[in-house]
């Protein structure tokens, strides 16, 4: 078969495969983004047997895969900017700054017993960013659990999300500098970054918002989707990863007021192309590498992931003047990694500062952490109709 047909045709079944594997997921109560996962493996493993896919067809895949993730980022800061506002971060402030400094300082903790086999790229980068991926919460998925419960519009929920918020905001600008450490980034190319820092300075501005209400909605998502690719490129030339120009490209975008809302122009784009990254994410994963060690190692990943974040964002709701139960249904939501953590730990093994086995036994954390929120939430709103009954 020619390579152009073959590409279709392979398009054509991982997409439909990732949909099927995510409805069935989410007809069991868990998030489709489970699903896409394990389906890339199933992939990931039929193709090890197999005779595999010609080159250049796997990396016009993977290409796609990284448009998906850049539309899929830039949607994400889009969504993560109206919670930034003076009123809401002081609100949520002592909460997220609990659901973050534990987890950062337990993660950097495990992370210097980890090192020693995990880290290809040098202990520093490794600590930085295990660090920050211990801290992760999973915006979209958070904000998707809050609006399904009716959440959205309390104290609950806005105090979740705008932590939420503070929190991914610090684990990327900590993934900003492990990039940067990383790739060694030459003086001459930070230059680079004055014209991209001016040019989201113009994005956020009121008159932005102004301009986009004149165009029309096809217009309007080729605008979003130019804005998303320049910020990646403009983040990728300056050595840093693509997906963090996104993100903050979206972040920019979001925060004048429009009709035309960044996020939902661009999330019909990004849903049809991210279920391709997060299958290939699990064609990634190496369970031929799962050993005993690997096991313990991912063991003791989950457990300090669960007590660190869940811990932190406790004591930081109670310190905040929180009862025990909202504080508990806070820890509950802020423990959600889903598919932030995922992306998150995608982009550390492309930059090579985390190998493959460090990179399963995180996925699998990830995996674990977002399939608990639904039933411990199920369990807290169940005590308290016992109680109150």
């Amino acid at each position: 078969m020619p390579e152009p047909a073959l590409l279709l045709a392979v398009l054509a079944v991982l997409l439909a495969m990732a949909r099927c594997f995510g409805w069935v997921f989410t007809r069991a109560g868990q998030p489709a983004v489970l699903g896409e996962i394990t389906c890339g493996l199933v992939v990931g493993l039929a193709l090890q047997t197999g005779p595999g896919l010609p080159g250049r067809v796997d990396t016009t895949l993977d290409a796609l895969a990284q448009l998906g993730l850049i539309l899929f980022l830039f949607g994400v800061g889009a969504r993560l900017a109206p919670s930034m506002t003076a009123a809401r971060i002081t609100a949520a402030f002592v909460p997220a700054l609990g659901a973050t400094v534990v987890p950062v300082v337990f993660g950097t903790v495990l992370a210097l017993w980890l090192a020693t086999r995990h880290a290809p790229a040098g202990v520093t980068a490794f600590v930085l960013f295990a660090a920050a991926a211990m801290a992760v919460t999973a915006f979209p998925v958070l904000a998707r659990i809050l609006s399904e419960r009716r959440m959205l519009d309390d104290d609950r929920g806005r105090c979740a999300l705008t932590a939420a918020a503070l929190t991914d905001a610090t684990a990327w600008a900590a993934l900003a500098v492990v990039a940067s450490v990383h790739s060694g980034t030459r003086d001459w190319t930070l230059l680079l970054a004055v014209p991209f820092l001016l040019g989201l300075v113009v994005l956020a501005r009121p008159w932005f918002g102004r301009t986009m209400d004149r165009l029309s909605v096809p217009t309007a998502v080729v605008t979003m989707v130019a804005l998303a690719c320049a910020g990646a490129a403009a983040t990728d030339a300056i050595g840093l990863h693509s997906a963090i120009g996104a993100f903050l490209a979206g972040m920019a975008a979001g925060r004048p007021a429009s009709r035309h809302d960044p996020a939902a122009l661009i999330t019909p784009s990004a849903s049809l192309l991210v279920p391709l990254y997060f299958v290939l994410i699990g064609r990634k994963v190496d369970l031929g590498g799962l050993d005993a060690a690997l096991m313990i190692e991912a063991v003791a990943i989950i457990v300090v992931a669960v007590a660190a974040k869940g811990g932190g964002a406790y004591l930081g709701a109670r310190l905040a003047g929180q009862p025990p139960r909202p504080a508990a249904v806070f820890a509950t939501l802020m423990n959600t990694r889903g598919v932030t953590e995922l992306v998150f730990l995608g982009i550390g093994l492309s930059l090579g500062v985390i190998d493959s086995a460090f990179y399963t036994a995180m996925v699998a954390m990830a995996l674990v952490t977002t399939a608990m929120t639904g039933p411990l939430l199920n369990h807290l709103e169940r005590d308290k109709v016992t109680r109150d009954a």
